[in-house]
C-alpha cells in the first residue's frame, strides 16, 4: 500500500502516542516494509510490579510493529481531510457539525491490563474476536461512560443469549475479573487480575469535521482487597478537548488518589461525582436532546431481535406522553383537595359528635331545673305539713271541748245513779250481817282464793310431768319422791356438760365446711366470670381491665392480656404447665396500643388498684439478632400458637426476643442450654439465675392463664365444683348429726333445770283440792244452820251488781272526761308548740296540695304524717328518676367530649372532657357551625372547581392531543424511512391504528362524568363529584399491580394504538405488512430491527430540522450473528443512510459483510484465559476491506 493509501486512516491528534498492539507478531500484519517505531511506553519492569499505581501497558515485545507511514500532523484535521462516506454529503453543514467517536481509551479495565487505546475511524469501527476475547469489555466501557447506572446492563448481548444475569459490574471490571475457580472448600471464588488498591479509567473522545472535540471520562478507584460496590469511588469528567488517560498519573495516581490535586491540575475540566450533572453536560455538548436517546443507544448495543413491534415502537420511538405528568399533578394537587375535603369531613364529624352533646346538655339543664323545683317543694313540704297540722289541731281542740261538755253531763247523771244504788246495797248488807252472813263471806273468800291457786298448780304439775317424761323418769306423786327426783336433776346439772365434748368434735368439721364453702363460692365466681369472658385470666384482673377500659372509653377486648393472644399448640400439650411457668408474668400483662398509651397510663396512675399491674406498650422493635436467629426444634416459641389480629407480629417478636427457651427432656441438656425449661417447671433464665416454683402443681390447669378460649379451664373448675359440692354434702350430714345430738343434750338439761327449780307446794294439786273441799263443807254447814240467809245473799248479790254497774258507768264517764282532757291538753300543747319555718306562697301551697290530693286519702291528724311521707317518697322517686336521666345525659355528654378529645386532640386544646367544660365545647361547636365549616366548604368547593378545570380538563385535552402527536411524530419518522430503501425499490411506513379498549373508554367516560356540573354549588353534587375524583385518584396513585397496569393502559396513549409497518414500493403499492419480527428468519428480524432502530434513534436523538443527528455513534454487539450477508448489508445500509457511525463487535465470520461500512478495526484475543490483547488492523479505503491475513483470521478464531 502506498503512502497515499493511508490518508484515510484515523490520524492521532497532538500528543497521541502509538498504540500498544498487544504483542501481535509483525508477520501477521500486511505492509511489513512500512516504517517501524518502538512504543513510547516501555514494558513494565519487574521492579514496578508491586506498585499498584504504576501504568501497566500491554506493549509489544522487541519485535517491530507496523505503524502509519505518514507523520503525525501538528494540528487538528481540517474538514477536507476526513473521509466522507458515500452515504452523506460532506459539504452539508449538518454533516460537518456531527460528532463522531474518534478515540476510545481504557486503563485497567476488565481483562485489559494497563492502557488500551483504540483510534476509532469516523466511518465506523469493528472489534473482531471470538466469544470471551474482550470485545464486549470495551463496548461496556463506552456504555459506562454514556448510560445512567439504573439502565446500565453490562455484556447485554451475552446475557440475552443465555437469558441469565450478568456477573459483570464496575467493581469486577476495575478488579479485572477473569474467571471463577474453586477454593479449598470447593466454593466458586472470583479470580481477579488486580487484587490490591487499584484504579481504572475510561475515556471517549468525539470530534466533528469543524475541529471541535469533546472528551467524556470516568475515573474509578478502590482501596484494599474490597470487592463491595459501596467501596468503589468514581468521578465523571467532561472536557472540550482531547484527553489522554495518562494525564491521571501525576495528579491522581501518584498522590494517593487526592481529588483536590486532580481538580487543581485540571482546573478547566468539568468534574462531578453524580451522573446527572455529567450527563446534562455531555448531552448538551454532543447535541443529544433527550435522556431516552441514551437509553435507546444502550439498548441498541445488545439488540438482536425487535420482539413485539408495538412494544418497541411505543417504548423507544415515542416519548412518554405528558398525560402521566398531568395525572401526577392531578394526584399531587388532589392531596390539597383531599386535605380540604378532610377538613370539611372533620368539621362535619366534629359537629356530628358535639351537636348531640349540646342537645343533651340543654335537656340535662331542663332536668336539673325540674330537680331543683322538686327540691324546693320538698323543702317547703314540712312547712305545709305544719300549716295543715295547725288547722287540724284547732279543729280537734274545738271538737274535744264540745265532747267534754257532753261527758260532764253524763258524769252528773252517773253519780246520782251510783248514790241510789249504793243506798240499796247498804240496806241489804245490814240485813245479811244480821242473819250470820259475815262468816259465810269469810269462807267464800277463802274458797275463791284456793280456787285461784288451782290453775297455777295444775300448770306447774303439767310442766314437771313433761320434764320427767322427757328425761324418761317417773313423775313424783309424793313429797319424798319429789325431793328425790329434784336431787337427781340437780346432780345432772352440777356434773360435766357433754356439750363441751360435742363442740370439740364439731369445730374441725365446721372449719373444714366453712373453708370448702368459701372455695365453692370462689369457684362459682370464677366460672361465672369465665362464662361472661372467654378468658383464662383471673376474674380480679378482668374486673380491673373492664374498669380501666370503661374509664378511657374503649372496649375491654381492645386491652387484651398477652395470655389471651396465645395458646400452647395441641401437639405440645405435655409442655403446657412448663410453658405457663415461663410465660405467666408476660401472660398477665395488659397489651396497650400506642394510641391508647397516654390515656391508659394516666387512668392507671390516678387509681389505687390493690393489685400488681403490668402493661406493655405494643410497639414493634427494630429487627434484632434475636429476630433473625433461627429457632431450634425444641424452642418454646415453636410450641405456641398466636391469635390472628393486630397484635400477632408484636407478640411473635416478644416471644422471639425474650422467651426463646429450650424445652429439654433431661438435665444434661438443661445445663448445656443458654435458657431452658423442663417439664416439671424448672426454669433456667441465664447462666446464673434458675427457678422452680412449686407453690402449685405444674399441671394444675386452674393456675393456667394462657389460651384463646377457656373451655378446658372452665371444665376443670366445673369438675372441682362437683367434687367440692360432694364433700360439703358429707360434711353437712356430719354437722347435722352433731347438732341434733347437741340439741338433745340441751333439751335434757333444760328439763332438769325445770325440776331443780320447782317447789312441791307449787305442784301439789291433790293437797289443794282437799283444802277447797273442806272449806266448801264448812260453808254448807253454815247455810244449813241459817235458811233465810241464802235469799238475802242472793238479793245482796243482785244489788251489788246494780251498784257495780252504776260505779262502772260513773268511772267510764270520768275516764272519758280524763281522756278528753288529756287529748285536749296534748292538742293544745301541740298547737302551742307549732312554728311554721317558711311562709308558703299560694302557688307553692297549691302545688303541694295537688300532690297531697294524688295520695287519695283523707287528711287527718292521724294520716297527715303518712300522707306527707308519701308525698316525700313520690318527690324522692321523681327526683331520683330525673337524676338518673341527668346522669345518663351527663355520661353521654362526657363520652362525646372524650370521643372529641381522642379523635381531635389538637382541636380539643387540652380541655378536660367533663361536664364542667361543656360551655367551652359548645362554643367550639358554634364556631364550627358558623365559621369553620362554611369556610372549609367554600375552600373545598373552590379547589374542586379549580382542579376540575385545571387538571381533569387538562388531562382530557392531553389524551386527545397526545393521540394526535403520535400521528405527527410518526409522520416525521416516516419521512426519514422514505429516504432509505428497505429492499431494492421499497421503503417502510409505520402506521398507527386505534385499539378498542374497554378500560380506556370507561376512563374517558369517568373523566367526562367528573367534569359534569363542575361549577355547581350543590353540596351533594360536589360530594359525588369528589367521590368520583377520589376513586380515580386513588387508582391512579395506587401501587397495586392491577392498578399500575390500569394506569399505564389508560394514560399511555401509545397503548391506545397498534402499530403496523408497511413495506411500500415507489408507487406506494404495499408489498408486505409487519406486525413484529415473528415468523421471520433471524436475518429478516435483524433487518427489520435495524430499520426500526435507526428510525427510532434518528427521532430520539433529535435534530429533526437537520439532515443528520448531531450525535452519530451507534454501538452494536454481535447484532448480526443470525443474519446472512444480504440482510446484514441492508441493515448497515439503513443505519448509514440515517447518518450514523457504526461501532460493531463481531466474530470473524461477519467481517467481510461489515467491512464496506467501517473505516478501521481491531482484532482482540485472550491470552492465558485472562489477559486481552488487541491488534490494530489497517483498512484499505479504496477496496473497503481490512488488511487481515490468514494468521489474523486464526488469531480471531482462537478459543
Amino acid at each position: 500500500m502506498s503512502e497515499s493509501d493511508n490518508t484515510n486512516l484515523p490520524t492521532p491528534m497532538i500528543g497521541e502516542r502509538p498504540f500498544a498492539s498487544a504483542g501481535v507478531p509483525v508477520f501477521l500484519l500486511k505492509q511489513a516494509n512500512e516504517i517501524v517505531e518502538p512504543p513510547l511506553v516501555s514494558p513494565v519492569s519487574k521492579a514496578s510490579e508491586g506498585d499498584p499505581f504504576a501504568f501497566r501497558v500491554q506493549a509489544a515485545p522487541a519485535l517491530p510493529v507496523a505503524v502509519l507511514a505518514s507523520p503525525v500532523p501538528a494540528a487538528p484535521l481540517s474538514v477536507p481531510s476526513i473521509r466522507q462516506a458515500t452515504f452523506l454529503d460532506a459539504d452539508d453543514p449538518d454533516v460537518q457539525a456531527q460528532f463522531r467517536l474518534r478515540r476510545l481509551q481504557a486503563y485497567n479495565w476488565g481483562t485489559f491490563q494497563g492502557v488500551a487505546d483504540f483510534p476509532i475511524a469516523s466511518e465506523g469501527y469493528l472489534f473482531v474476536g471470538n466469544s470471551g476475547s474482550g470485545k464486549s469489555t470495551m463496548l461496556d466501557g463506552l456504555a459506562a461512560l454514556t448510560t445512567p447506572d439504573r439502565w446500565r446492563a453490562f455484556n447485554a448481548a451475552a446475557r440475552e443469549a443465555d437469558r441469565g444475569r450478568s456477573d459483570r459490574n464496575l467493581v469486577t471490571y476495575v478488579r479485572g475479573a477473569w474467571a471463577r475457580q474453586s477454593n479449598d472448600e470447593r466454593e466458586a471464588v472470583q479470580q481477579f487480575l488486580r487484587k490490591g488498591t487499584t484504579w481504572s479509567a475510561l475515556a471517549a473522545t468525539y470530534r466533528n469535521a469543524r475541529g471541535a472535540a469533546v472528551s467524556i471520562v470516568m475515573l474509578m478507584w478502590i482501596r484494599g482487597q474490597s470487592t463491595a460496590t459501596r467501596d468503589l469511588r468514581h468521578q465523571y469528567l467532561v472536557l472540550e478537548r482531547e484527553f489522554d488517560v495518562t494525564e491521571f498519573k501525576a495528579p491522581f495516581a501518584d498522590s494517593d488518589f487526592d481529588l483536590k490535586k486532580l481538580k487543581a491540575a485540571l482546573p478547566e475540566v468539568f468534574i462531578r461525582e453524580e451522573f446527572k450533572a455529567y450527563q446534562e453536560r455531555f448531552c448538551r455538548l454532543l447535541g443529544i436532546e433527550s435522556e431516552r436517546a441514551l437509553r435507546l443507544l444502550h439498548k441498541t448495543q445488545s439488540t438482536k431481535d425487535l420482539g413485539e413491534l408495538n412494544v418497541f415502537l411505543r417504548d423507544f420511538m415515542l416519548d412518554e406522553p405528558e398525560t402521566f405528568s398531568v395525572a401526577e399533578r392531578l394526584v399531587r394537587d388532589f392531596q390539597e383537595l383531599n386535605a380540604a375535603h378532610a377538613e370539611v369531613v372533620s368539621a362535619r364529624k366534629q359537629i356530628e359528635t358535639l351537636a348531640p352533646a349540646r342537645a343533651d346538655f340543654s335537656a340535662r339543664a331542663n332536668l336539673v331545673t325540674q330537680i331543683d323545683e322538686l327540691q324546693v317543694i320538698d323543702d317547703y313540704l314540712e312547712s305545709y305539713g305544719l300549716e295543715q297540722r295547725s288547722v287540724l289541731l284547732s279543729a280537734g281542740i274545738g271538737a274535744i271541748r264540745t265532747e267534754i261538755q257532753g261527758i260532764q253531763i253524763d258524769i252528773g247523771e252517773a253519780k246520782a245513779k251510783e248514790v241510789y244504788e249504793k243506798s240499796l246495797r247498804d240496806q241489804y248488807i245490814s240485813q245479811v250481817q244480821g242473819a250470820g252472813g259475815l262468816l259465810l263471806q269469810n269462807l267464800q273468800d277463802r274458797i275463791e282464793e284456793a280456787e285461784a291457786q288451782r290453775g297455777n298448780r295444775l300448770a306447774k304439775h303439767a310442766v314437771v310431768d313433761t320434764a320427767c317424761r322427757a328425761l324418761e323418769w317417773q313423775t313424783p306423786t309424793a313429797h319424798q319422791d319429789f325431793l328425790a327426783t329434784q336431787e337427781r336433776a340437780r346432780a345432772m346439772l352440777s356434773g360435766p356438760s357433754p356439750a363441751d365434748d360435742l363442740e370439740q368434735r364439731r369445730d374441725p368439721v365446721k372449719s373444714k365446711y366453712d373453708r370448702l364453702s368459701d372455695r365453692l363460692s370462689d369457684l362459682r365466681s370464677e366460672i361465672e366470670s369465665m362464662e361472661r369472658h372467654p378468658s383464662n385470666i383471673p376474674r380480679d384482673y378482668l374486673r380491673l381491665r373492664a374498669e380501666l377500659a370503661q374509664e378511657i372509653g374503649v372496649q375491654p377486648a381492645e386491652l387484651p392480656f398477652a395470655g389471651e393472644l396465645m395458646e400452647v399448640r395441641p401437639e405440645a400439650t405435655e409442655w403446657t404447665g412448663a410453658i405457663e411457668r415461663v410465660l405467666r408474668g408476660f401472660s398477665l400483662s395488659i397489651v396497650v396500643q400506642p394510641d391508647m398509651y397516654a390515656d391508659f397510663s394516666r387512668v392507671l396512675n390516678e387509681r389505687h388498684t390493690g393489685m400488681r399491674v403490668v402493661y406493655l406498650r405494643a410497639m414493634m422493635s427494630p429487627s434484632s439478632e434475636a429476630d433473625r436467629r433461627p429457632l431450634s426444634e425444641g424452642s418454646l416459641v415453636r410450641k405456641v400458637n398466636l391469635a390472628r389480629g393486630p397484635h400477632q407480629d408484636w407478640v411473635r417478636q416478644q416471644l422471639r426476643q425474650h422467651f426463646d427457651y429450650e424445652c429439654v427432656e433431661d438435665m444434661a441438656e438443661f445445663r448445656s442450654s443458654t435458657r431452658a425449661v423442663t417439664k416439671t417447671g424448672q426454669v433456667k433464665h441465664n447462666s446464673t439465675r434458675h427457678e422452680k416454683d412449686d407453690r402449685s402443681n405444674v399441671n394444675d390447669r386452674r393456675q393456667w392463664v394462657m389460651g384463646l378460649d377457656n373451655i378446658a379451664k372452665r371444665q376443670t373448675y366445673t369438675e372441682e365444683v362437683q367434687k367440692v359440692g360432694a364433700e360439703l354434702a358429707v360434711l353437712q350430714g356430719q354437722l347435722n348429726a352433731l347438732s341434733n345430738e347437741r340439741d338433745a343434750l340441751q333439751r335434757r338439761r333444760d328439763q332438769a333445770n325445770i325440776l331443780a327449780n320447782v317447789n312441791w307446794e307449787e305442784m301439789d294439786v291433790d293437797g289443794l283440792l282437799g283444802h277447797i273441799g273442806e272449806l266448801q263443807r264448812q260453808r254448807q254447814l253454815e247455810l244449813e244452820r241459817n235458811p233465810d240467809l241464802k235469799s238475802l245473799q242472793e238479793s245482796l248479790a243482785n244489788q251489788e251488781k246494780h251498784y257495780e254497774a252504776a260505779v262502772a258507768k260513773r268511772q267510764a264517764a270520768e275516764g272519758k272526761e280524763r281522756d278528753a282532757l288529756n287529748r285536749l291538753v296534748t292538742l293544745q300543747k301541740s298547737l302551742d308548740a307549732l312554728h311554721v319555718p317558711r311562709i308558703l306562697t299560694e302557688e307553692m301551697r297549691a302545688s303541694i296540695k295537688e300532690r297531697v290530693v294524688r295520695i287519695n286519702r283523707p287528711v287527718t291528724l292521724e294520716t297527715l304524717d303518712s300522707i306527707l311521707h308519701g308525698v316525700t317518697r313520690t318527690i324522692g322517686a321523681e327526683r331520683e328518676a330525673l337524676k338518673g336521666r341527668a346522669a345518663d345525659l351527663q355520661a353521654k355528654i362526657e363520652q362525646a367530649f372524650r370521643d372529641y378529645s381522642r379523635i381531635w386532640p389538637a382541636e380539643a386544646g387540652g380541655l378536660d372532657p367533663k361536664l364542667e367544660s361543656a360551655t367551652d365545647f359548645i362554643a367550639k361547636l358554634e364556631r364550627l357551625e358558623t365559621d369553620d365549616l362554611p369556610r372549609f366548604e367554600d375552600r373545598f368547593m373552590q379547589l374542586l372547581q379549580q382542579q376540575s378545570n385545571q387538571n381533569l380538563a387538562t388531562l382530557q385535552q392531553r389524551l386527545d392531543m397526545e393521540r394526535k402527536q403520535i400521528h405527527d411524530r410518526l409522520d416525521q419518522v416516516n419521512l426519514s424511512l422514505k429516504t432509505a430503501d428497505y429492499n431494492p425499490g421499497t421503503h417502510l411506513v409505520i402506521e398507527p391504528h386505534d385499539r378498542a379498549l374497554e378500560e380506556v373508554k370507561a376512563f374517558r367516560l369517568q373523566l367526562r362524568e367528573a367534569l359534569t356540573q363542575a361549577f355547581t354549588q350543590d353540596k351533594e353534587a360536589a360530594e359525588r363529584r369528589f367521590e368520583a375524583l377520589s376513586v380515580m385518584v386513588k387508582r391512579l396513585s395506587s401501587q397495586e399491580s392491577p392498578d399500575v397496569k390500569w394506569r399505564a393502559l389508560v394514560l399511555d396513549v401509545r397503548l391506545h394504538v397498534d402499530f403496523r409497518v408497511r413495506e411500500l414500493d415507489r408507487e406506494g403499492i404495499e408489498r408486505e405488512v409487519y406486525h413484529s419480527g415473528a415468523g421471520k428468519s433471524g436475518g429478516q428480524r435483524q433487518k427489520l430491527a435495524a430499520a426500526c432502530l435507526a428510525a427510532a434513534l434518528r427521532y430520539q436523538l433529535g435534530g429533526q430540522d437537520h439532515s443528520v443527528p448531531s450525535y452519530s455513534t451507534v454501538v452494536l454487539d454481535e447484532a448480526f450473528d443470525k443474519a446472512d450477508a444480504e440482510f446484514t448489508a441492508a441493515a448497515m445500509t439503513i443505519f448509514k443512510t440515517f447518518g450514523f457511525q457504526m461501532v460493531v463487535a463481531t466474530p470473524m465470520r461477519s467481517v467481510m459483510t461489515l467491512e464496506p461500512f467501517i473505516g478501521g478495526a481491531s482484532v482482540i484475543h485472550i491470552v492465558d484465559g485472562k489477559s486481552s490483547r488487541f491488534s490494530q488492523v489497517q483498512y484499505d479505503s479504496d477496496r473497503g476491506r481490512l488488511g487481515l491475513t490468514a494468521e489474523l483470521h486464526a488469531l480471531a478464531d482462537e478459543e
